[in-house]
This record gives structure tokens, sequence and C-alpha cells, in this order.
């Protein structure tokens, strides 16, 4: 799935540019026009104007470094929930050791079709920004707890182990609907009102105090369009963590890593092909 923020960001941002710089275009034939530049050394360049630009300037600078260090703090937050998803099937994997023998083959074989429809079809739902998740995976999530809990045993070490189990699952299941929550997490619009704002009035500044020197204006035009284009772009990538097609990309290598360390761990029929209990809206 397409970025959602990218395409319409990035746009947003050469509209403002095409207008800004041809008003600034307008104002410098406007002022030419009126004698006014030729009396003037630096053509419309004072400490007012001078200030306003530096001001100006350096609040969008701010504001769009710290709107892209708030994406990259978002993109961290997410991969370390799903690390942390990964941890706790694991751990309730390894918690089965200890449960009862009769019962441990169907709780082992519940965890894995599980964990692999997490890796499919519940990240496939990352993907696809759905945040209710996959109907995959919640029909093997709740035949798990099914399992687990019509389980009693005499052992407390048992029983111990089947709670134990119990806990790092519902605590996989609660990290698995952060991660889903964490697909994305929108800018609200008022900030990017500012910071489009702000560089329309930049670029208009720029356009105007340098067009008597248009090598410089190109110059400084085509650096402030980049850098901003190359912000924008880092901030929304890292908006949108489980996008595939913008480089940046939460894969479930952990919790493959898991189920590879697991199955090498624990073999037995319990890694054969899993059924699928619901179907799935993305297939």
């Amino acid at each position: 799935m397409d970025n959602q923020l990218l395409g319409p960001a990035l746009l947003a941002l050469v509209i403002v540019f095409i207008l800004a710089v041809g008003l600034g275009f307008g104002i410098h034939q406007l002022e030419r026009r009126r004698g006014l530049i030729e009396r003037r050394d630096q053509p419309l360049v004072g400490d007012g104007i001078s200030g306003a630009l530096g001001f100006i300037g350096g609040s969008a600078a701010f504001l769009l470094g710290v709107l892209m260090l708030t994406s990259i703090d978002h993109f961290k937050a997410t991969e370390e929930i799903a690390r942390a998803e990964a941890i706790a099937y694991s751990a309730a994997f390894d918690a089965t050791a200890a449960a009862p023998v009769e019962l441990r083959p169907q709780v082992r074989r519940d965890l894995v079709c599980l964990m692999r429809s997490v890796v499919q079809d519940s990240w496939n739902a990352s993907e696809a920004n759905d945040l209710t998740g996959d109907e995959n995976t919640h029909a093997w999530m709740i035949h798990a707890f099914a399992t687990l809990t019509g389980v009693e045993s005499e052992r407390s070490f048992e029983q111990a182990a089947i709670g134990r189990v119990e806990d790092q699952l519902a605590e996989a299941v609660s990290a698995g609907q952060s991660r889903l929550l964490s697909a994305r997490a929108p800018i609200p619009l008022p900030l990017w009102v500012v910071v489009y704002l702000s560089m329309f009035i930049v670029f208009l500044l720029v356009t105007v105090l340098l067009r008597p020197y248009p090598l410089l204006e190109f110059i400084a035009l085509g650096s402030l369009f980049l850098l901003t284009a190359a912000m924008i772009w880092t901030l929304a990538a890292y908006q949108e963590p489980f996008n595939k097609h913008d480089g940046v990309y939460i894969a479930p290598e952990g919790l493959e890593a898991v189920m590879t360390r697991l199955q090498d761990a624990y073999p037995g029929p319990a890694w054969e092909p899993c059924e699928r209990l619901a179907d799935s809206e993305r297939g």
C-alpha cells in the first residue's frame, strides 16, 4: 500500500513553491515598472525583511525538524512494540514445556498457527493501516485462549505453567493490538498549515530578494526546495512504519526468528501446515 501522506505532502509543497515563486516574480516586475528597483543598490533588501526572513525560515525549519524527530521516535517505539510481541510469543511457547503432557501438543499447535497468522495476516493488516486487525489471527487467538481456559491440573507446577502461557499470550496479543494502532500517526492539520504557510513566505521572500541575481536565486530556491522535500519525505515515511514502498519498513523478522528457534528446539507435528479458521479481508 502506498504511503497515504507522502504524495499529498510533496504535492502541496510543489504547489506552494510554484505559487510563491510566481508571486515573487510578479512583485519584482511590479516594483520594476514603478521604478523603485533602479533606485536601490540591494532591491527590496532591508534589515526588516532580512530579519523576517530569518525568523520565518528558522521557525519553519525548527517545526519541520521537531515533526521529523517525532516521526522517527514513533518508528522506534513501534519497533519496540513488534519486538515485545515476538518476545512474548517466545516466552509463551517456552512455558509449554512444563504444561500437562496431554495438553502440550494442542497448546503448541495453537501457538504455532497463531504466530504464523500474525506474521502473514496480521502484518498485512498493519501494512493496510487496518486498525481492526485480521480475522484469521483473531480466530486463532480465541482458539488458543479457549484451549488454555479448559485446562486444570492437580500438579501445581503444571497449573503455574499454564498460567504463564496465558499471561505471555495476553501480553503478546496486547502488543499486537498496539502494533496495529501504531500503523499510522497522523500529523494534525494545523501543523501542516503552519509549515506550508512558513515555506510559502520563505520562497516568496527569497524570490523577491534574489531576483536580480538569477544564478544565486536558482541555487537558493533549489536548495530550500530539496531540503524541505527531504524533511517532509522523512517525516512522512517514518509516520507509516509498515509501508514497504518508501524505504522505511518494520518487517516481522523478530517473530520469524523466534519461530525458527522454537521449531529447532521443539520439533514435532505442531509445525505442520495450519488450516484457516476465518477468511481475511486481504486474502
